[in-house]
C-alpha cells in the first residue's frame, strides 16, 4: 500500500500561484492530514567539557537540505508501510532542515505532472526536527510551469497574496520559513517585486520565522552562482535571514562571504552557509569543507548540506528492507566520520591526493561531527526515551509483539543517542569503534580489547520498533562504555532513573551519570538482572542540586561471555504522571474503498500537555497506529465478498493517549462498519 498511486488515500502535493492566492485549509485536500503538531524543543547551553570533541567552537551551524522518506511525487505521506525509508537519525548536528522535492499541484496527472513552487516540508519530518530542536523550512523552486508574474499580484497597500498565505500556511502546517530557490533567469522588474515580496515576508511573518536565500539571481534577476556573499548578491540577505552559498568554494570565496557579513553587521554563522554537494559527489566532495573549517582557527562561516539522502540512494540494494544494514552503516560514517565515532572523526584520505575522486568512499570524509558540535534538547524532566527510530519489522508494546509487518513513521521517532556511538573497552586500553566492531548493523573482527558492539536492534523491542543493543563477546578483564545522552538535568531531589532491559543475565548493566560539577566521572547505578524485560528504578535524591550533564552505560562481566543485552526504555523522570483522560470525540469520519483497501478516516480531540503521542488499536490489543496528531487514515483489507461472508463486518477500534511518562489512558472506541 505504501507504494501505490491511491486516489482516495492522503499525499502531498505542491502549489501554484492559483493554488497559493486562494489556500485555506478547509478547501485543500487532505490538509489536515499534513499538519505537524510537535513544538519546538529547546535545546540547552554549550557544555563543552561533555563533547565529542571539548575544543570544538559551538558557534556555526548547519543546513541540512535534503529529502524526508525518498523523492516520492504521489506518494509523499507522512507515514506507511513499508520499512525501508530513509529515517534521519542524527538531528543533534543540524539547526534548519529543509525538504527537497518537489510536488505535483493537487489534480496533476501522473504521467505528465505540473510542479507547483512551493512544497512543504513533510510533516513526519518537521515532528522529529522540532522534537530535536530544528526548525523545519517549506521550499520555493522556479521555475516551474506557468507565468511567474502570477506570484508577484501586490495589494494596493503594498502587500502580496502569496507572501501572506505562505505565512498562513507555514503556520497551519507547523513549519518554521522557507529555503527559496530562484533557479531562472528573471526580468529585472520581476527581481525588484521578488524582493519587495519577500521583504513583505519576512516583516509580516512571526519570531522564529526564517528564509533562507540560494545563490541564484542577482538583484537585477541575471542568474549567476557567485560562490559566495558579495556586495552584488547582497541585497537578497536584506529580505532573508540566511545565504545559502553556492558549492564551488574557495578561500578567497569564503573569506569574502565573511567579511561582507560582518560589513552588514551580520554574523556570519547566522548569516552565511556555505554549501557542500553530497547527492553527487558523496563522501568525496570536489570543494573541501575544510576551507571553512580550517585546522587549528575559527570556523570562517556556517554550512550547509545538499543530498546528506545519499547514503541510502547510492547504497546498493537500498530498497531491500532486509540490506538497510549498509544504509545505517553509511549514515553513521556520514555524521561521525569513517570510524563511526564522533570523537574519532577526521578522513583517512587527504582531499588533495591524486587518485580519482571516489563518491563512496568514505575514508575521504571528515564527518560532520568533526565541524559541527552535538547539540540536545534534553534540559527538563521527565525525558524518556524507547530508542525508536521511526522505523520497524514489527512493533511492540511493553515488550510484547503487537504487530507484525514493516512500517515507518518518523513522526513517532525518539529522541535519539546525542553520540552514535562514543564507546571504550575499559582496562585494555583499545579504543576501536565503529568500522572495527561488530554486532548490530554491521560486522568485523571480533578481538579482545574491542568494545561491545552498538546499534539499533529491529528485531526485538519494548515499546515501537526498535531497541538499543549492546552485544559482542566479554570477559572478565573489561567492560565496555557507551556514552548516549547529553544532557542539563538539574536534580531537585524527588526525581528518578528508570531504566528496562533485556538480556542482562549473562552480564552487568549499570546507567552511568556525569554530573557538571565532575564531568570526567561517571557515577554508576546497577540495572538489575534478568533474561526478560526487567525495570529497575533508582531515586535521585542523593544527587540534589547537582546538574546530570551526560548519561551513559557500562557493560561488564565476571566470567567469559557473549552478551546480548537491549535497552528497551531510559527514563529520567520527574514528578508522577497522572494518566490522560480517554481521548474525547474518537469516530470514523469516512471510509474509502481502493481496490483491495478499505482507507478509514478517523479524528478525535487533541489534548493539550500530557499527551506525547496516541496509539490506534483493534479490540484485540493488536497495534495499527501511533500519532501526535488528531486525525489519522488508517488502511485496511477489504473484507471478502464470498457468500459466506455476513452481510454487514464490523471493525472495533480502540484509541489510546500516552503520557511522555508511558502512563496510558483508558481507551476511547468507535467502530468501522461495512457491507460487503
Amino acid at each position: 500500500m505504501d507504494d501505490d498511486h491511491s486516489s482516495v488515500r492522503p499525499y502531498m502535493h505542491g502549489y501554484d500561484a492559483a493554488a497559493l492566492k486562494s489556500w485555506s485549509p478547509g478547501t485543500d485536500r487532505w490538509a489536515r492530514h499534513f499538519r505537524s503538531r510537535v513544538p519546538l524543543a529547546p535545546r540547552i547551553a554549550p557544555f563543552p567539557a561533555t563533547q565529542a570533541h571539548p575544543d570544538l567552537a559551538t558557534g556555526p551551524r548547519l543546513m541540512n537540505l535534503t529529502y524526508d522518506y525518498d523523492d516520492a511525487f504521489f506518494t509523499a505521506r507522512k507515514y506507511g508501510d513499508a520499512f525501508a525509508r530513509r529515517l534521519l537519525r542524527f538531528w543533534q548536528y543540524s539547526d534548519f532542515y529543509g525538504s527537497w522535492h518537489g510536488l505535483p499541484v493537487d489534480g496533476s496527472p501522473a504521467d505528465d505532472p505540473a510542479h507547483g513552487l512551493v512544497n512543504l516540508p513533510n510533516p513526519a519530518y518537521t515532528d522529529a526536527a522540532h522534537r530535536n530542536g530544528v526548525r523545519s523550512l517549506g521550499c520555493w523552486f522556479w521555475p516551474r510551469s506557468g507565468d511567474f508574474e502570477d506570484y508577484l499580484e501586490q495589494r494596493p497597500d503594498g502587500s502580496f497574496p502569496v507572501a501572506d498565505k505562505l505565512i498562513e500556511m507555514a503556520a497551519y502546517f507547523g513549519f518554521d520559513g522557507y529555503f527559496i530557490n530562484h533557479e531562472a533567469e528573471t526580468p529585472p522588474g520581476q527581481a525588484a517585486r521578488l524582493h519587495d515580496l519577500l521583504r513583505s515576508l519576512r516583516e509580516r511573518a512571526p519570531e522564529g520565522f526564517h528564509l533562507q536565500w540560494y545563490d541564484t539571481i542577482t538583484p537585477d534577476g541575471h542568474l549567476d552562482y557567485l560562490n559566495h556573499l558579495n556586495a552584488d548578491n547582497a541585497p537578497w540577505l536584506d529580505v532573508s535571514d540566511s545565504f545559502f552559498a553556492n558549492y564551488w568554494m574557495t578561500p578567497e570565496g569564503v573569506e569574502t562571504s565573511r567579511a561582507t557579513a560582518l560589513k552588514l553587521g551580520r554574523d556570519p554563522y547566522a548569516a552565511v552557509f556555505h554549501g557542500t554537494e553530497n547527492e553527487q559527489f558523496g563522501f568525496d566532495p570536489e570543494y573541501d569543507p575544510r576551507l571553512l573549517f580550517p585546522p587549528g582557527e575559527a570556523a570562517r562561516t556556517s554550512w550547509a548540506l545538499f543530498g546528506s539522502h545519499f547514503v541510502k540512494e547510492l547504497a546498493p540494494r537500498h530498497d531491500d528492507p532486509d540490506a538497510q544494514d549498509e544504509v545505517f552503516r553509511r549514515e553513521r560514517r556520514y555524521w561521525s566520520g569513517p570510524h563511526e565515532d564522533p570523537t574519532r572523526s577526521g578522513r583517512l584520505l587527504p582531499h588533495d591526493r591524486q587518485t580519482p575522486r571516489d563518491r563512496d568512499d568514505h575514508r575521504a570524509w571528515d564527518g560532520v561531527a568533526h565541524h559541527i558540535t552535538e547539540r540536545s534538547v534534553i534540559g527538563s524532566f521527565p525525558f524518556v526515551t524507547r530508542f525508536n527510530t521511526g522505523h520497524g519489522r514489527g512493533f511492540f508494546l511493553d515488550g510484547q509483539r503487537a504487530a507484525d509487518g514493516d512500517w515507518h513513521n518518523a513522526s513517532v521517532q525518539d529522541v535519539l543517542p546525542t553520540w552514535q556511538f562514543w564507546t571504550r573497552a575499559e582496562g585494555t586500553g583499545a579504543e576501536r569503534t565503529g568500522a572495527e566492531r561488530t554486532g548490530a548493523e554491521g560486522t568485523g573482527p571480533e578481538g579482545a580489547g574491542a568494545p561491545l558492539s552498538v546499534g539499533f536492534d529491529h528485531e526485538l523491542a519494548y515499546d515501537g520498533g526498535s531497541s538499543l543493543l549492546v552485544s559482542g563477546p566479554l570477559g572478565p578483564d573489561g567492560a565496555t562504555t557507551v556514552r548516549l545522552y547529553k544532557t542539563a538535568l538539574t536534580v531537585t531531589g524527588a526525581e528518578r532513573l528508570a531504566v528496562t532491559a533485556h538480556g542482562t543475565d549473562s552480564a552487568d548493566l549499570e546507567v552511568g551519570l556525569l554530573f557538571q560539577d565532575a564531568p570526567d566521572a561517571f557515577v554508576w547505578l546497577a540495572a538489575g538482572s534478568a533474561a526478560d524485560w526487567h525495570t529497575t528504578t533508582h531515586g535521585l535524591g542523593t544527587f540534589r542540586g547537582r546538574t546530570i550533564a551526560a548519561v551513559g552505560l557500562r557493560v561488564s562481566s565476571r566470567r567469559p561471555t557473549r552478551c546480548a543485552i537491549r535497552i528497551g526504555e531510559l527514563a529520567l523522570l520527574g514528578h508522577e504522571f497522572t494518566p490522560p483522560a480517554p481521548p474525547e470525540d474518537f469516530t470514523v469520519d469516512e471510509m474509502l474503498t481502493d481496490g483491495e483497501s478499505v482507507h478509514v478516516f478517523l479524528s478525535w480531540r487533541l489534548a493539550g500537555q500530557g499527551v506525547r503521542h496516541y496509539d490506534l488499536l483493534r479490540d484485540d490489543g493488536s497495534w495499527l497506529g501511533r500519532i501526535y496528531d488528531d486525525v489519522y487514515c488508517l488502511s485496511l483489507p477489504a473484507p471478502a465478498t464470498s457468500e459466506t461472508v455476513t452481510s454487514e463486518t464490523v471493525t472495533r477500534l480502540r484509541l489510546v493517549a500516552v503520557a511522555p511518562d508511558g502512563s496510558r489512558s483508558a481507551p476511547a472506541t468507535t467502530e468501522a462498519h461495512w457491507s460487503r
